[in-house]
């Protein structure tokens, strides 16, 4: 989950571009930095170029800002086949549709009120044709966990209580190169990437990727350059939570 941010978050200068990436998102960029500032709380909803985007909670103002206006998960015009693992509400499902014009998006979901605001988020921007969803949870074996229904979406994990939903390795959603993964799958990701295949990560280009306490960062680092990612970014978040940047090379890549 991407923090929520304090008051004085857009006070550093370094921060100014993320206002005018704001204003360039939606018309009512007053009301969402509002928002994102903790002056104004949801429900509320905002008018973008291809369609509206309906807030909920106060963590999807903080994620839709982190996505759109920080663009903490860089996608490039010209990625073709993207993976959005623990994809929420579809926030950045949307950027990345939006960002990159003839991209496929497959999205992977466990929870089932989740999924749904996703198809509506999508049909709504008209670029329901160019994802694949997935209501599935990702994890570190075939078979069946549990994800959590009660608390707010962005902070739901599977396997402790809940539903029942199917879960999968990450080579079942790996047929060929992948340009982009992101990744918030709330403390699975080290099993995630355990899990699956040289072959399968063979094919990925690009991670960012939610890191979280359940794996502590210097195993997780090293997990992942044994694995073949050099690391390019680390955003320490404290506490054991952050952010992580990777990629690698590829024969034959579109970039």
């Amino acid at each position: 989950m991407l923090g929520i941010p304090r008051l004085n978050s857009l006070r550093q200068l370094k921060r100014c571009p993320e206002l005018f990436k704001c204003r360039r998102v939606t018309r009512n960029w007053i009301r969402l930095t509002f928002a994102y500032l903790g002056l104004k709380k949801p429900p509320f909803q905002i008018s973008m170029p291809t369609g509206d985007f309906a807030f909920s909670e106060v963590s999807d103002v903080a994620t839709f800002w982190q996505i759109f206006c920080a663009e903490v998960y860089p996608v490039s015009q010209t990625d073709h086949t993207i993976i959005d693992a623990g994809a929420n509400i579809g926030i950045f499902t949307l950027y990345a549709l939006l960002r990159a014009g003839t991209s496929h998006v497959i999205a992977i979901e466990p929870a089932p009120d989740s999924c749904a605001r996703i198809r509506s988020l999508l049909r709504s921007h008209n670029v329901e044709s160019r994802c694949t969803l997935h209501h599935i949870a990702l994890g570190a074996y075939e078979g069946e966990t549990t994800i959590q229904l009660a608390p707010a979406s962005q902070f739901r994990r599977t396997g402790i209580e809940g539903v029942r939903v199917l879960m999968k390795k990450l080579d079942s959603f790996v047929s060929g190169p992948i340009d982009f993964l992101k990744m918030d799958v709330e403390g699975a990701e080290a099993c995630v990437i355990r899990s699956a295949s040289p072959m399968a990560l063979g094919q990925i280009r690009r991670i960012a990727m939610e890191y979280h306490p359940q794996e502590p960062l210097p195993g997780l680092l090293a997990l992942l350059q044994a694995r073949g990612f050099r690391i390019s970014r680390v955003r320490d978040d404290g506490e054991g939570y952050g952010l992580l940047w990777l990629d690698r090379d590829i024969a034959g890549s579109n970039n």
